[in-house]
């Protein structure tokens, strides 16, 4: 669009994001059409206004409802508005209950939806505190419905797959050809669904710890879709019974949940992701991101930013990041600060810092000494460490690099560990009320005679962060060491009230480290759960809180499952205990290294290692693959080349089937797509990545399906089709029995509905049941148009509470207080022991090595997995620069679709620093190719100015789509063209490098998680 055109479309979208959705606090009286039309002559006509007595009238032709956004995978709430006579959603704004959308106080649910509104409207005088918005993606969902590249019908494929041309079909010919298989393209024999399931062989003899025919079912989903994503595992693993599911999280930001978890639990298999508590933060760090970015609300978090600086000038954050982003402005020296570093050396520079705080006294010490919660509970800390506790150094020890533990002492129990009181010097139990040694570094008689070396795991700490040179560590980061020690003096000037954050920018091979050694910086100075401090709460729905499939109404998961057998083809589980391991032990030959990489910490469910697994043919090659809502072969880095030739030829992969409203780089190798519904069309329910509270937003179809309806007049999409291949093979979980209630009566699932509304009532009638809605209530928000379905499901006292929620959009818990002291409420705090050593990571073996993982964090140069340096091979003559990318502020890989984000942009940019630029005869504004070790490259425009670290190329995401309806697409001989919008700019995921230690296809992998590592890689560039 012109200029012209898109300053008036950004006039819609400011009034979209205001008050009462665009109306000035006016009546019909006063202010007329006309009027209106004149200073807003491209606005919608308000679904409602205010009279003078301040009553809400509604606009006859609009309907109103809440429901979720999901323009990107934070899934905020939204309420729209809606045509009544062409039943499409004019207008997305935000949910004003939640605190992803009004982050300044959200309504209680107790506010009358009226009421809400009337607090929004210019009425009430638009204050800053009541104002629910989206982010200009949720502004753009509408979009998505009428565009021309949508899939709504049942498509099988013409000619060979990925020509991207295709015949429409009804639903019932798709369920039959894919169910019973057959000669379906003339291409030969192709096995069915109902074969590969009943199929009780193994799917290789030769690795019969991978399990029987049925586990060569691969399936491919989004697991940010909340309860949509539970309904399809419930199909994958309860009811079909294969461990074979991917999702996409490890090869966007999984290796950093998991590796801040393991500064939180001893564990190695939890989650973790800390936020910044904007409201009392005296100091902040984002490294990897902008504050806001990718993954912790846009809404909320720039909202909160924005107010942060305005109302606390005693407010400062740094952002660490190679590449300067909007948010902070190279100048803003003042509260904000923007700190270039060379991709990849995140962990160098956490472990700079960590150098110098531990160095130079400015840690916590009365909080780590405290080796329980009696201890901490008595010098006023809310939780504590195991940095006093003894770790075992004695080599051949069987507890050596474990911690020491009362049973071995002789005074109690193995899960209690010892300590050395810090009055006395004794060794006690870390059971102890009273502080223990921080610094312990010896031999130490545990009794029977027995000496033991050991150390505290702080003192392991202080021992690994002085391991190399500050120089070193500032050479491998870019920053100077002034830098370094000027920012670590900062993070430690402010008792608590600090935090650090980081969000999917730093997945390099160390990614998992990084984050630990980023979790251990809070541990330092006490900021976990602290007021100003470290929130780990953000974004916990009731799915993780309560148990509410097994709720206090129905018992969702009450079948009888399916056996689930046999390690996931990605390698998911404990070497040792493989048929493989046991093999080479049988005839002698030593175990290590492993055929392919093992991955015993996480088990990630990443979709690219499940294809690359196909690929090698290893353990096996999938029969059947179907893929739900997802796109590995544009987002997984290095993956394109690897896998590609192995899915299009139907001879090594027989079935795929995609469920999906559109055709992306991935499902458009698919033989049969089957249409799913948008956001509006779905019953959903999700957590809401950003919110501080526990609570999730739920919704039901507020606007009919576009897309085709069964024989029976129901709507396909993702879950009608999994519900009917179930009942056709004969699967549980799904028709007649699907499920008991509280009283042991069976259920059915025969549509979704069957499934959703019982899962409502649970959440509903979770704790505290809800109260009943008004009458005026249900019809303000549309529920009256699903009310049947409900009533025709639960029991009649059960349908109050359940509608109450849905007029709200979902249901949030509310804290009235945020603090409790010095540290936040309850309910927001993740109450445990913060871990300066993870035993448990301790007791892992690296799957090449046959050697233990270590228990703290570890720098290093990044490796490949047979150990060998990655610059050893690709060396920086060669490859001067490393390789970064980033998220745009909108623009995404699925915001493509929406052309009033497409226009923000035509293409991205190859960044760069003018410095280096000039050094290849490059200038801003030129053409170049960015190359890859594997032979590949990029080409594109090039951005050279100062906002670029040295040493470093910059990409962003969400461009260069060569599907996704940038090309041709050909339904019934009828050709669709391709968007050309769609398909400019560079993806830098196709031409990124894998890992030449691996046999076969692979992936570049994250050492401790094995996900999939996309930055920090060596490349280099040429003009064109």
């Amino acid at each position: 669009m012109d200029r012209r055109d898109f300053l008036k479309a950004g006039s819609v979208a400011a009034v979209m994001t205001t008050g009462a959705l665009g109306a000035k606090a006016a009546t019909k009286a006063s202010t007329s059409d006309a009027e209106i039309s004149r200073y807003a002559p491209t606005s919608l006509t308000p679904e409602y206004y205010f009279d003078q007595d301040k009553q809400l009238v509604e606009n006859p032709e609009q309907r109103f409802a809440f429901s979720k956004c999901f323009g990107c995978f934070n899934v905020c709430g939204a309420r729209v508005s809606i045509d009544n006579k062409t039943d499409k959603v004019l207008r997305a704004v935000g949910n004003p209950y939640t605190l992803t959308n009004n982050a300044g106080q959200p309504f209680t649910m107790e506010t009358p939806p009226k009421e809400a509104m009337l607090q929004l409207s210019a009425v009430s005088g638009l204050s800053q505190s009541n104002r629910a918005t989206l982010c200009g993606r949720g502004n753009a969902v509408p979009d998505a419905f009428e565009d021309k590249h949508r899939i709504t019908q049942c498509l099988k494929r013409v000619g060979k797959r990925g020509e991207n041309r295709w015949q429409s079909i009804s639903y019932e010919q798709l369920l039959k050809e894919v169910i019973e298989g057959g000669d379906l393209f003339g291409e030969g024999k192709v096995e069915g669904l109902r074969a590969i399931h009943d199929n009780p062989a193994l799917a290789n003899p030769r690795y019969p710890d991978f399990g029987p025919v049925k586990n060569q079912l691969l399936v491919s989903t989004s697991s940010e879709q909340g309860a949509r994503a539970d309904f399809l595992h419930r199909f994958v693993k309860e009811s079909w019974g294969t461990p074979n599911i991917g999702n996409k999280d490890s090869y966007c930001g999984h290796q950093q949940v998991a590796g801040c978890a393991l500064g939180c639990f001893d564990a190695v298999d939890e989650m973790a992701l800390p936020q910044v508590d904007y409201e009392e933060t005296k100091f902040a760090i984002f490294i990897g991101t902008n504050p806001g970015l990718s993954g912790n609300g846009l809404n909320v978090g720039s909202r909160r930013l924005a107010k942060a600086r305005s109302d606390r000038p005693d407010f400062k954050y740094v952002v660490v990041d190679p590449i300067l982003r909007s948010l902070t402005s190279e100048v803003d020296n003042g509260q904000g600060e923007w700190l270039p570093i060379v991709s990849g050396g995140d962990t160098a520079l956490m472990f700079a810092m960590m150098q110098y705080i531990i160095n130079h006294d400015r840690y916590r010490r009365a909080y780590l000494e405290a080796p329980s919660q009696a201890c901490a509970d008595a010098i006023g800390e809310i939780n504590y460490t195991n940095a006093t506790y003894l770790v075992v150094k004695e080599p051949g020890h069987p507890l050596y690099n474990q911690f020491l533990t009362a049973e071995a002492c002789g005074v109690g129990e193995a899960e209690i560990k010892m300590v050395i009181d810090k009055a006395t010097g004794q060794l006690v139990t870390g059971e102890s009320e009273q502080p223990a040694e921080l610094f312990y570094k010896g031999k130490l008689a545990i009794g029977n005679g027995v000496e033991l070396q050991v150390e505290t795991a702080f003192s392991l700490l202080k021992q690994r962060v002085n391991g190399y040179p500050m120089r070193l560590l500032s050479e491998r980061c870019g920053i100077p060491v002034a830098k370094i020690e000027e920012l670590a003096k900062e993070f430690t000037s402010h008792g608590r009230s600090v935090a650090i954050e980081t969000c999917t920018g730093c997945n390099a091979s160390d990614g998992g480290q990084f984050t630990f050694a980023m979790i251990m910086l809070g541990t330092l100075v006490g900021a976990h759960n602290a007021k100003g401090g470290m929130m780990h709460m953000g974004g916990v729905g009731y799915a993780a809180m309560y148990d509410i499939y097994d709720g206090p109404l129905y018992n969702l998961m009450d079948f009888e499952h399916t056996s689930l057998t046999g390690y996931n083809a990605e390698r998911s589980g404990d070497y040792e205990l493989s048929h493989e391991y046991q093999q080479k032990l049988a005839k002698g030959i030593n175990p290590y290294p492993a055929e392919q990489p093992w991955n015993n910490t996480f088990v990630q469910d990443n979709s690219g290692e499940l294809l690359v697994a196909h690929a090698n043919k290893n353990p096996f090659q999938f029969k059947a693959w179907i893929t739900w809502a997802t796109n590995p072969i544009y987002g997984c880095s290095g993956l394109q080349d690897q896998v590609e030739d192995s899915i299009r030829d139907p001879k090594q992969l027989g079935l795929i089937i995609a469920l999906d409203p559109y055709i992306n780089e991935t499902n458009v190798f698919a033989d049969y797509i089957v249409p799913d519904s948008l956001q509006y069309e779905q019953w959903a329910n999700s957590r809401m990545w950003g919110s501080e509270f526990v609570g999730d937003v739920a919704c039901v179809p507020v606007v009919a399906s576009r897309n085709v309806k069964t024989a029976h007049g129901q709507e396909v999409n993702m879950e009608q089709f999994l519900i009917d291949i179930s009942k056709a093979i004969g699967l549980p979980g799904f028709g007649d029995k699907a499920f008991k209630d509280i009283e042991g009566r069976d259920l059915p699932i025969h549509e979704p509905a069957d499934f959703y509304v019982p899962l409502f009532a649970n959440i509903a009638h979770t704790g505290s049941v809800l109260p009943s809605p008004t009458e005026e209530d249900i019809a303000f928000t549309s529920v009256d148009r699903v009310l049947p379905l409900f009533k025709a499901r639960l029991k009649p006292e059960e349908v109050g509470p359940t509608a109450y929620m849905l007029t709200r959009g979902g249901r949030y818990e509310r804290v009235d207080e945020r603090y409790e002291g010095e540290f936040f409420n309850p309910m927001m705090r993740m109450d445990t022991q913060f871990q300066v050593y993870n035993e448990s990571l301790a007791r892992v073996k690296d799957s090449y090595s046959g050697e233990y993982n270590d228990g703290q964090p570890v720098y290093d140069v990044d490796r490949f997995w047979d150990g060998s340096a990655v610059r050893a091979l690709w060396k920086v003559n060669e490859y001067p620069f490393n390789l970064s990318t980033f998220k745009l502020h909108l623009r995404s890989p699925y915001s493509v679709a929406l052309p009033r984000i497409t226009a923000l942009g035509e293409t991205n940019y190859i960044h760069l620093h003018e410095d280096d630029a000039a050094k290849f005869d490059i200038k801003d504004g030129d053409r170049a190719q960015v190359l890859s070790p594997k032979g590949k490259h990029i080409e594109g425009i090039v951005q050279a100015d100062k906002t670029v670290a040295r040493n470093t190329i910059v990409v962003g995401m969400g461009y260069g789509h060569w599907c996704f309806g940038a090309s041709d697409l050909e339904v019934d001989g009828q050709v669709i063209p391709g968007i050309p919008s769609r398909g400019t700019g560079v993806c830098p995921n196709p031409f990124n490098i894998v890992d030449p230690s691996r046999k076969g296809a692979s992936l570049y992998r994250d050492r401790t998680f094995g996900s999939t590592a996309r930055h920090g890689v060596p490349v280099a560039i040429r003009k064109v």
